[in-house]
């Protein structure tokens, strides 16, 4: 029995392929969904990292956080130490708190650990090759062992999980010396955060014959643009609360106020304003208070 190719396993999931047997080819696999990804993953604040003009790069501004259009983005780490593996010196954790100097288990994923990492893929190109602690960062880590930059050769730093590996014990840092690491993390909002933790989308918005439905409420900051028919079953109130010499309701077109029939009670078509009265059909007994014109 063969086994498990792992470069070609990789290469299969790239290409969206299932890996089943070490004897099948490439196009004998099947096509099909090959990553798991869920809600918390995510990122939908993407668009405001900033490719350049980072804004953190020393000491002073270490847990800095940035912002962007009222929404936190990322946060600026400067040379925190990192938490070594327990297994030996090539293996290193962002913990936040840092860990034990005896290091931890790799086995388990520790509570104090940081994920989310921004990498060199969000800056334009030419802040590739830069790094978070450079006169002009980009979002390269800049790692160091007491205190002395390591060469980018000699380690991989998972941006997504926060492990930090060095290619081999010759280039691993020794017995107590000191790792530390300058980097930027995404604190921005993920999508379980816009619709309610871990749950579905679908809890949020439901396929309902030809439209989707919420029992949830909604709100909404900013203007709402419809391009089509608003139908309201239930109360409408329009409160002007920014300028109180703006109009709350401006129609530009016909309006038309009709009767309603709720069950078999028919409700009269009526406009009250108050401290003036009622104005309604032919059927009712209104009155309206027009002051000195009456």
């Amino acid at each position: 029995m063969a086994a498990i190719d792992s470069t070609k396993k990789s290469g299969r999931f790239l290409q969206s392929r299932r890996y089943t047997h070490d004897t099948f080819t490439d196009a004998q696999e099947a096509f099909t969904s090959v990553l798991d990804i869920n809600a918390s993953e995510i990122y939908i604040d993407h668009g405001l990292i900033p490719s350049s003009g980072l804004p953190y790069n020393s000491l002073g501004q270490n847990a800095s956080i940035y912002s962007n259009s009222g929404q936190q983005v990322m946060k600026y780490y400067y040379r925190q130490t990192m938490t070594k593996s327990d297994t030996n010196n090539e293996v290193w954790f962002f913990l936040v708190p840092t860990g034990s100097t005896s290091g931890i288990g790799a086995s388990l994923i520790n509570g104090g650990q940081q994920i989310n990492f921004i990498s060199p893929k969000y800056s334009i190109s030419s802040l590739a090759n830069s790094n978070t602690e450079d006169a002009t960062p980009g979002y390269g880590v800049k790692v160091l062992i007491n205190g002395v930059q390591q060469s980018v050769n000699n380690y991989a730093f998972d941006y997504k999980t926060g492990v930090l590996q060095f290619a081999s014990s010759g280039v691993a840092p020794s017995a107590g010396q000191v790792v530390s690491i300058s980097a930027y993390q995404y604190v921005g909002r993920t999508l379980s955060s816009q619709i309610g933790g871990g749950s579905s989308i679908y809890d949020i918005f439901k396929p309902t014959g030809s439209f989707f439905a919420t029992t949830n409420d909604l709100q909404v900051t900013g203007s709402l643009r419809i391009k089509g028919d608003l139908i309201v079953e239930g109360k409408t109130t329009l409160i002007q609360k920014l300028d109180p010499n703006v109009e709350s309701l401006v129609v530009s077109g016909a309006m038309s106020i009709v009767q309603n029939q709720i069950n078999s009670q028919i409700i009269s078509a009526s406009l009250s304003i108050q401290g003036l009265g009622t104005l309604s059909d032919v059927s009712s007994n209104s009155v309206i208070d027009l002051g000195g014109f009456f």
